[in-house]
């Protein structure tokens, strides 16, 4: 009786496991709810704990470097509306198919509710609290990062990976990233701190427009990296000329100095910084040089070494401030040490990270030397 049974129960479950082999090979298998109805706690930039169901389908981006982010990790078709000037300032991102919500300080909160968004991605330190008292109570979380900080901008990568589960193109995207830095990193790291090109980070609009100067600090009164901007003349092997110190609570990236101060330090380097010169839709270098030239009439630009030698360079905001700062970087250094730099085209990566990451054509002009004139 008891080899009977035996035989049964070997007969049953070779019968099991013929069945499961048969099935997974016509390509049937017991459905992965994977991130189906599950709940994760992550923590955004402000240290704020955050509950976020999976999987998030809709969302709106009040921030266009964070919608940048998105379409790097291909999340772009959950997007319901942008703001913070996405479409007019990234228009390769493919964003004027979704409604424009509004500037930064102008955000169409009605609207947002309309749409029915799970998450509104926002900056940290702009529209305070005011999204969360109305959103909030109808159920729409709000996630703060603000993925243009140098040293925040890999972990809010990372945060935005676990959110929509795209860890695999996270990791990606930031060995890409890491390599890139590191060339430029090899290259400068043995220079004497004697022998570094002291760069000053000025705005080109206030510039243009007034004459006066407004510095992006390489760094910040907590210690940490200043602004991207500033932050970039460190990383690609230069000095600050200035000494000022940046208050990340403060909505302005920049600060305000006067003539004196600048002729004091006097940078062998100026970049100029905007987002309204150059960029995707810039065809013609005339447009950066009338810019130089207005400058020139306008401010004490020309006393100082980097205006009498030329050392004078333009950079779309982007290119330096955000996701495409080490393109950014490369360039500015190849600017500062052209000998260490011969043989690498800051432009080649540039066509990679838009044909690869972004998914479309390179073009435009993101960056300007006086030299070029």
């Amino acid at each position: 009786m008891k080899n009977k049974t035996r035989k049964f129960i070997v007969s049953l479950l070779s019968f099991i496991l013929l069945i499961s082999f048969t099935a997974c090979s016509k390509g049937e298998k017991v459905e992965d709810k994977g991130n189906s109805n599950k709940v994760i706690t992550i923590k955004d930039s402000t240290g704020k704990d955050i509950e976020i169901k999976l999987p998030v389908e809709r969302v709106v981006s009040l921030n266009r470097q964070t919608s940048e982010a998105l379409k790097i990790l291909e999340v772009d078709d959950k997007v319901v509306g942008t703001g913070d000037t996405t479409v007019k300032n990234n228009p390769y991102l493919g964003f004027d198919n979704v409604p424009d919500l509004g500037k930064t300080d102008k955000v169409n909160i009605e609207e947002i509710i309309k749409l029915k968004p799970e998450i509104v991605f926002a900056h940290t330190n702009r529209n305070k609290d005011v999204l969360e008292e109305k959103l909030e109570p109808v159920g729409i979380k709000v996630v703060r990062i603000d993925n243009y900080l140098p040293e925040k901008m890999n972990d809010e990568m990372k945060l935005l990976g676990q959110i929509f589960s795209k860890e695999d193109r996270v990791k990606e995207f930031l060995d890409w990233k890491k390599n890139l830095e590191s060339l430029v990193e090899e290259r400068v790291k043995g220079i004497e701190d004697k022998d570094k090109k002291s760069v000053l980070a000025l705005s080109v609009g206030f510039l243009n427009s007034d004459g006066g100067y407004r510095v992006f600090p390489s760094k910040s009164k907590d210690g940490k990296p200043g602004v991207g901007e500033g932050y970039a003349t460190i990383l690609a092997g230069g000095k600050d000329a200035g000494d000022l110190e940046w208050n990340p609570s403060e909505k302005s990236t920049t600060i305000l100095v006067n003539d004196e101060y600048v002729l004091k330090n006097n940078p062998e380097v100026v970049t100029l910084h905007g987002t309204w010169l150059g960029g995707y839709n810039e065809e013609n270098k005339k447009a950066f040089e009338d810019v130089l030239n207005n400058i020139k009439k306008m401010s004490s630009l020309e006393k100082l070494d980097a205006g009498k030698n030329d050392e004078v360079y333009i950079f779309h905001t982007d290119m330096l401030g955000a996701n495409k700062r080490p393109i950014g970087v490369l360039q500015l250094a190849k600017y500062l040490y052209p000998e260490k730099f011969k043989d690498v085209e800051p432009e080649q990566y540039a066509k990679e990270y838009f044909n690869k990451w972004l998914g479309t054509e390179y073009k435009g002009i993101w960056f300007y030397s006086a030299k070029d004139k």
